[in-house]
């Protein structure tokens, strides 16, 4: 399993960098929330399917450290606080899971702060910057995409239904293919 603990504004400012749209601006705060929404979505995207995890952590003007509830069981969100800013809480992480004695899990920081990838060096945890990452994300997007094997994913209807349902729904299908200009309505 590989742990990902991710500077989340980091990673939105390369994404709207990348999307071509002006990072210059202060991004309004209802917009910002839809903007952290569409990058965690394509984060527990990239996680799906696996047994990896994100930790996703973004500065904040709260006076306390929040965990918010994410959609994917893969994805953790926090905001920082007043007195602990998201680098604080990455480094804690970091060091925390790096001597938990889980030699198996390994552990990769996503940011292109260089203060905090120089205070991050150890052995055992990769270093990837926003731009390395963004770039992983794109080609994980580009791969289901274009993927020759997409109509048979795992997700299919009607692998769920039972096979009468299925029928029904198979003569449906013929019927209204018939179209209303053929006369075979009834």
């Amino acid at each position: 399993m590989t742990v990902f603990l991710v500077d989340g504004y980091n990673l939105l400012h390369e994404l709207l960098r990348v999307e071509g749209r002006d990072v210059g601006e202060r991004v309004p705060e209802g917009t910002l929330a839809d903007e952290r929404k569409r990058l965690l979505d394509r984060i527990a995207s990239y996680m799906g399917g696996t047994s990896d995890r994100a930790i996703v952590v973004f500065d904040s003007h709260k006076a306390t450290i929040q965990k918010t509830q994410s959609e994917s069981r893969n994805v953790c969100v926090y905001f920082a606080s007043f007195s602990r800013s998201a680098d604080a809480i990455i480094e804690r992480e970091t060091y925390s899971l790096s001597q938990s004695g889980q030699a198996a899990q390994d552990l990769i920081v996503v940011t292109s702060d260089y203060g905090l990838q120089k205070t991050i060096f150890l052995p055992n945890v990769t270093r990837r910057s926003s731009r390395q990452f963004m770039q992983d994300l794109q080609e994980h997007t580009r791969s289901i995409a274009n993927s020759s094997d997409c109509i048979t994913m795992g997700n299919r209807v009607e692998n769920r239904l039972d096979s009468e349902s299925l029928e029904r729904l198979k003569a449906l299908r013929d019927r209204l293919s018939d179209g209303p200009g053929d006369g075979n309505q009834g």
